[in-house]
């Protein structure tokens, strides 16, 4: 298993059009997103990354929204270290930013660190074990995106999350596509995959809600053992008598 931590500089995308069938990718995540803007509820939201400027959460209660990025949407941050209060945010939106940053864990830390309690981090990822692991064979693709991104799997992430104390209320695929030619192109294996492995979608959602921590600490399930005394019948003839005397005495 690779380091999440990268040494090297990963090119995060600044469009979709950036990406493979980005418009269509573009599209499969509102698609896979509409459901969910109207469960988000509070007064602030925080898309991160230069791909959140392109995504529409209109449907969402939340009327005060903000896109953050390195050099695209409305206030100029490192994702590593946003200039946000902590426990200031109800929603905090990550579309491929994990797949092209180079500490992925700074990230999440920063994203849980300004999220209010029972507040809601979503993340849309891309899926290594996918038929997009058919783009890591080709020396000619791995050198672009998305196969030149980190690529974390579902289940790694949803153990990222539960570190930091999240509850993953919801998680779809979204895709199923190789992206190496149209995804118009061998529509039954795709709809195969998305009936009878949907764990092996290409693309990913997932949902987490932050956990409230107990108001009071949870009690010890031990107990300190108590000094064991010793009946006087348990003791000898001799000892028993001298017992009593120094009782009475």
């Amino acid at each position: 298993m690779r380091p999440a931590l990268s040494h090297i500089p990963v090119p995060m995308p600044t469009s979709w059009q950036q990406l493979p069938w980005g418009e269509w990718l573009l599209q499969q995540v509102a698609a896979g997103l509409d459901p969910w803007w109207p469960k988000l509820f509070g007064y602030h939201m925080v898309k991160l990354g230069p791909l959140a400027t392109s995504l529409n959460a209109s449907l969402s209660p939340i009327r005060h929204q903000l896109v953050i990025s390195a050099d695209a949407g409305d206030a100029y941050a490192e994702l590593e270290a946003l200039p946000i209060r902590c426990r200031t945010v109800d929603a905090c939106v990550l579309p491929l930013v994990l797949d092209f940053h180079q500490d992925p864990h700074q990230v999440l830390r920063e994203a849980d660190r300004i999220l209010v309690e029972g507040g809601h981090m979503v993340i849309v990822s891309y899926n290594p074990l996918s038929p997009l692991a058919l783009g890591l064979a080709s020396p000619t693709h791995r050198s672009k995106p998305p196969w030149n991104g980190r690529l974390f799997t579902p289940n790694r992430v949803k153990d990222w999350l539960g570190l930091l104390g999240y509850q993953v209320v919801g998680e779809e695929p979204l895709a199923f596509s190789s992206f190496l030619w149209s995804p118009d192109k061998f529509v039954w294996p795709q709809q195969m995959l998305h009936q009878y492995l949907p764990a092996s979608g290409s693309v990913y959602m997932l949902v987490a809600r932050k956990l409230a921590a107990p108001l009071t600490p949870a009690k010890p399930l031990w107990r300190p053992r108590k000094r064991l005394v010793v009946a006087p019948a348990a003791l000898g003839r001799g000892a028993a008598k001298q017992h009593r005397q120094t009782k009475n005495g």
